[in-house]
């Protein structure tokens, strides 16, 4: 899945210049609850401006006076070794193993050919498009079985006759007896029906509400 379905378009984005001030860049970061802003020089992205760190830097120089610190330069706070990905050929899964990679990471910024800012990936939209894929609103069913390759199909045609669709299949393996755990998320608009006609066919579920 392409990067472009969970993409934060530049045109929703607060972004600050180099030359802006550090009160400004601030002053945008509180009246929004953000952590930190995309820096750009035109249409181009250089950097990060990081709340954290510049309280970080204001506490370090033991504070001096509040105004004149704000009216210091983005430029002189900004971290500009971000790693940008481009529009063009990047993968939901691979922007969300930079996450897992590098856990300080605010977000991903996009990027076109020209380096100009198309937009940014968040930790959020990563783990909602996941938990859409996955089912994870959906319940849960859980059956165990001893014929994986043999009862699966079957299990997947009673719950499509009972008006199930399968959002998601995790097999595991129980390390019983060669016992198979089977976990599936299931949209129906009856679950009820789904679960009944899978026990009137011999499967005992287990079914776990996400209410």
């Amino acid at each position: 899945m392409h990067i472009n379905t969970i993409l934060q378009k530049v045109e929703q984005l607060n972004t600050i210049s180099i030359n802006d001030t550090v009160g400004h860049a601030l002053s945008i970061i509180e009246e929004k609850g953000l952590l930190s802003l995309p820096v750009v020089r035109g249409k181009k992205f250089i950097g990060i401006l990081s709340r954290q760190y510049v309280y970080e830097t204001y506490f370090k120089e033991d504070g001096g006076e509040k105004e004149v610190f704000l009216q210091r330069k983005v430029e002189e706070f900004m971290k500009t070794k971000i790693p940008s990905v481009n529009n063009n050929d990047m993968l939901v899964e691979e922007a969300a193993s930079m996450f897992f990679d590098n856990n300080k990471l605010r977000f991903i910024p996009v990027v076109n050919d020209d380096d100009e800012l198309v937009g940014i990936i968040t930790k959020k939209a990563i783990l909602e498009r996941f938990k859409y894929i996955y089912g994870m609103d959906e319940p849960r069913l859980v059956i165990y079985i001893y014929d994986f390759k043999g009862k699966l199909a079957k299990i997947t045609e009673i719950i499509a006759k009972a008006g199930g669709n399968i959002r998601n299949i995790v097999q595991a393996n129980t390390e019983v007896l060669g016992l198979q755990e089977i976990s599936l998320r299931v949209k129906a608009n009856d679950i009820k029906k789904v679960v009944k006609s899978l026990n009137n066919h011999g499967f005992e579920v287990r079914e776990f509400s996400n209410n």
